[in-house]
């Protein structure tokens, strides 16, 4: 055999023999890191009746098949995609014939371990409270040197090995060429700023721009603008500062989903049915929706929700785009999923379309990024500009787990001592990192030419409760036959809580002056948002049977007249309690949870009578609240809310409407299960 013919067979082998060793490699990691992360789900959850029905309905539904075969595939295709990359990053020089094997076999193994760590620092710089993000406490691994020449070696590594790949010197330039290509490409995107600036039709649009941007679990009081001085949301203050601001809102009930149906609708939850997260959408009539009445009078309608594990509303809606991760029962298994390349990936266009329910996902704490999640939101805003928009998008880092990708000491407040004081301290972080979220999103909608012509309006989907002691209501007398839990955490646990129920509702103009800055009284509430709208546009609503008013065309007197329906959500015990954690919620309420064919997760529908029936319920008139909770027999509460003092209704002899009160709260629940089990609408 000539020389050359058998050093091109020696070489033909080596490059078989590296391209093996490397998929071996990368199949072990891949195996490692799956079976770590799935450990805690399939073999160390709580082995009990409810969490083996539920495994079983997962694995019963085709569309969470579909969606874990999807994700295995996408993963599998990822690491092969790495398998080439390390191949034909070394070949061009480990295939050297005049290299003996075992240092070939090391070197392999060394390069391999080279990219695994540049890939680990990478994601911990980006992500280092993630799981995998440990190695942020080694100084040397997290050293910008560290990572400058680890990035150089494979660089160089890539360069020499394409370039000996090629026998021409046409193949060698292209390569050149190529890898100048690839370098010049992540500068730019790495390197150079962004601007959203535009030339847009908008300001010469007669139809303004309508956006409703919500913050989760957003107290008022917690705010600059309400009184708080703990410095946490400067960006939120001055956007009040120009705004109508409502002084006394409310949500109808305390939860992401049912919340989002009240402004979406304009009603009460006993109307639009969405009674508690993750209701079977077939209880939904989705067709009765602002996002589709607008889509009627020619505007663009766009989504944007950076978490829909429990808020699940998609494009059948109303909306032409919707920006988020994926909702469905993998969004709760993926939840945790740590993988540094994937994290890597699920916040950028390959994660959008590989992994759905990974992409800019809120839900995976350690991993969302809120940049890339207003970028996303941007893009698709200005995607026609030709149209008006109708915006619903909602910001949710302030909601539990009160954690991120980023943690920061608060200068006003002290970090507490007691493990059930931390998630107040948490909740306050997140709020200044939504603040500043916030405050870029506006900038750059101002930049694009969004806000040449809008309607702004900025509000929270409920509050959230932290037994903090301005929550708490003191009994009125000293002589009363029960006493009442009134300071209960978390949010829709608790109707006499009401820092879980007050939101922040706020109208702003731009290009006009239809919201006027001030402090606006008299009751306002969620569900004014749709009759608001139409409203701005100057449009009937004919038969739409809205249930709010108008908060522009409204006064004080019909708003504090009016009857304001509140109710609480699903609990578990785990909700309220001190030592609140993912795991806990999630074992003690698998039971109530299933999979439904499409591979969303849904409550069952043997649950629904046993949550409507443990509901607490309330109407709020003026300054007053009467309360319903089950467990207390004919037992209810009147509430001064302004002076925080309660009641039991039997001895209440002020002047509020309390009998009024009662008419409309029987009326409003009238035969729900457990609703009145007492008979006190009978007397």
């Amino acid at each position: 055999m000539p020389l050359d013919n058998k050093i091109q067979s020696v070489m033909k082998v080596s490059s078989r023999t590296v391209f093996i060793r490397y998929l071996w490699l990368v199949l072990g990691l891949f195996l490692f890191v799956g079976a770590t992360n799935f450990y805690q789900i399939l073999m160390v959850a709580p082995d009990t009746v409810g969490m083996k029905a539920f495994k079983s309905a997962m694995f019963s539904s085709p569309g969470f098949v579909r969606d874990l075969l999807w994700f295995l595939g996408a993963a599998i295709f990822v690491h092969l995609l790495l398998v080439l990359l390390l191949w034909l990053g070394t070949v061009g020089w480990l295939a050297n014939p005049t290299m003996r094997e075992r240092q070939r076999i090391i070197t392999i193994y060394f390069s391999f371990a080279v990219v695994c760590a540049w890939i680990m620092i990478l994601s911990a710089r980006a992500y280092p409270n993630m799981p995998s993000g440990f190695i942020k406490h080694n100084p040397l691994l997290m050293a910008d040197i560290t990572l400058y020449a680890l990035s150089a070696m494979i660089a160089l590594s890539f360069a020499v090995s394409l370039y000996r790949l090629c026998n021409s010197k046409w193949a060698k330039s292209l390569a050149a060429t190529m890898i100048f290509g690839a370098v010049a490409g992540l500068f730019w995107v790495n390197g150079v700023s962004e601007t959203q600036a535009k030339i847009s039709p908008w300001a010469n649009n007669s139809r303004p721009n309508i956006l409703v941007i919500g913050v989760d679990s957003l107290r008022p009081d917690e705010t600059g603008y309400f009184g708080s001085d703990g410095q946490l949301t400067p960006n939120i203050d001055e956007f009040l500062k120009q705004s109508t601001v409502y002084r006394n809102a409310y949500t109808p009930y305390a939860r992401t989903f049912p919340a989002w149906m009240s402004i979406l609708t304009g009603k009460e939850p006993v109307n639009h049915k969405g009674r508690f997260n993750l209701i079977n959408h077939s209880y939904l009539d989705s067709s009765q929706t602002l996002a589709w009445w607008m889509k009627d009078r020619g505007y663009r309608t766009v989504y944007g929700f950076d978490e829909r594990r429990f808020n699940n509303i998609d494009a059948s809606f109303g909306f032409d785009a919707v920006v988020g991760p994926k909702p469905g029962a993998m969004g709760f298994v993926l939840g945790q999923y740590d993988h540094p390349m994937i994290n890597l990936l699920s916040n950028t266009i390959v994660g959008k379309y590989l992994f759905p329910e990974m992409f800019l996902n809120r839900g995976r704490a350690g991993n969302y990024d809120p940049e890339r999640y207003n970028r996303a939101l941007l893009d698709e805003i200005i995607a026609e500009p030709g149209k008006p928009l109708f915006l619903s998008a909602h910001f949710l880092l302030p909601h539990f787990p009160w954690f991120s990708r980023d943690l920061e000491e608060l200068e006003k407040f002290e970090i507490p001592k007691e493990p059930a004081d931390k998630f107040a301290y948490q909740y306050r972080m997140m709020l200044k990192q939504v603040d500043r979220q916030f405050g870029q999103f506006m900038e750059q909608l101002q930049a694009s030419g969004v806000l040449d012509n809008a309607q702004v309006i900025l509000l929270s989907d409920h509050g959230d409760g932290f037994a903090f002691e301005k929550d708490l209501l003191t009994p009125a007398r000293d002589d009363f036959p029960f006493e009442v839990d009134t300071n209960t955490r978390g949010h829709a646990t608790n109707i006499l809580n009401l820092g879980q129920y007050r939101v922040l509702l706020a109208g702003r103009s731009y290009g006009n002056d239809v919201f006027k800055p001030g402090l606006v009284d008299g009751n306002a509430s969620l569900m004014d948002i749709v009759p608001t709208v139409f409203d701005l546009l100057d449009s009937p609503l004919k038969d739409k049977k809205i249930e709010g008013v108008s908060l522009l065309s409204s006064d004080k007197k019909e708003r504090d007249t009016r009857n304001l329906f509140l109710e609480s959500g699903f609990k578990t015990l785990s909700v309220t309690a001190d030592d609140m954690t993912e795991e806990k919620l999630l074992r003690e309420g698998i039971k109530a949870y299933t999979v439904n064919d499409d591979g969303k997760l849904v409550v069952r529908d043997v649950w629904y009578n046993p949550i409507i029936r443990s509901k607490h319920r309330a109407v709020i008139r003026g300054n007053w609240q009467l309360s319903m909770i089950p467990g207390m027999g004919e037992h209810m509460v009147v509430t001064n809310i302004q002076e925080k003092k309660w009641w039991p209704f039997a001895q209440y002899q002020g002047d509020a409407a309390t009998e009024e009160m009662l008419a409309a709260l029987c009326s409003h629940y009238k035969g729900e299960p457990g609703f009145d089990e007492a008979g006190v609408c009978l007397h």
